[in-house]
C-alpha cells in the first residue's frame, strides 16, 4: 500500500468540515488499489473520503468512487496495474452511484424551531451501537421498502436546544437554574441518552452545534 493512502490533505480539520459515521454496503467506494470497500467511512468538505467511522491515523485509507473494473474491459494481462492507470486518469469524470444507503442528511432548522427554541434531530441507531443522522423523511422511512431496514436500525429522536443563553443562568444564592443554557441543556440531554445509546455522545459532542445567537 502507498503511504499517501493514509494521508489527508490537511493536518487539521474543524468538526464542521468532517462528516463521520457514514456507511456503504458496496458498489460505492473502493481503495486506490481497486479493492471494493464495504463498511463505515467519513468525508471532508475538501472532497476527501476515508475508510473507518472517523479518522484513525495509520488505519483509515483514502477511498475513491467505485468502478467495476471487469465491466470496462481492464482485466488484461497487466491486470490491476492497468486498472490503476484508468482510475487515476478517469476518476474525476465518474458519477458516484446514488442509492438509499444511509448517508447523513440533517433536518434543516425551521421558523417553528426558532420560535420554540429547539429542533428535532433524527437518527438511525444500529444494533451494533453505531448511529447515523437522518432527515425526518428518511427517519420515517426506516422499516419501509424505501428506507433502512428496521432489522438493522431503530429510530432515535433527540430534542436539541438552539436558542437561549450559552450556559445556565443560575440564582447566585441558591444555585437554582433560572434559565437553561444551550450548552448545558444539550450536554445533559446527551448524557441521559448515552446511558442507553453510548455512541451518541461520540456523534453529538458539539453542544453548541446549530446555536442561534
Amino acid at each position: 500500500m502507498a503511504a499517501n493512502e493514509f494521508r489527508r490533505n490537511r493536518i487539521y480539520y474543524t468538526k464542521a468540515q468532517i462528516n463521520n459515521g457514514l456507511l456503504t454496503e458496496g458498489e460505492e467506494w473502493m481503495f486506490i488499489d481497486g479493492t471494493e470497500y464495504i463498511g463505515q467511512y467519513h468525508t471532508y468538505t475538501t472532497g476527501e473520503v476515508f475508510s473507518e467511522i472517523e479518522f484513525i491515523d495509520g488505519k483509515s485509507r483514502k477511498l475513491i468512487p467505485y468502478v467495476n473494473v471487469s465491466s470496462v474491459g481492464l482485466q488484461t494481462s497487466e491486470g490491476m496495474d492497468l486498472a490503476k492507470n484508468f482510475l487515476y486518469d478517469e476518476i474525476k469524470s465518474l458519477t458516484v452511484k446514488k442509492s438509499i444507503k444511509p448517508n447523513a442528511d440533517i433536518e434543516p432548522i425551521t421558523e417553528k424551531d426558532l420560535k420554540r427554541g429547539y429542533m428535532e434531530r433524527y437518527f438511525g441507531y444500529r444494533y451494533d451501537d453505531q448511529c447515523i443522522e437522518l432527515n425526518k423523511e428518511k427517519y420515517n422511512q426506516i422499516g419501509s421498502d424505501k428506507g433502512l431496514s428496521s432489522v438493522t436500525y431503530k429510530k432515535l429522536k433527540i430534542r436539541w436546544k438552539i436558542i437561549g443563553p450559552v450556559r445556565d443562568v443560575k440564582d447566585e444564592a441558591t444555585g437554582k437554574v433560572l434559565e437553561p443554557g444551550v450548552f448545558d441543556t444539550n450536554k445533559r440531554t446527551i448524557a441521559l441518552i448515552s446511558e442507553k445509546h453510548p455512541s451518541i455522545k461520540l456523534k453529538l459532542n458539539d453542544y453548541l452545534q446549530f446555536y442561534q445567537q
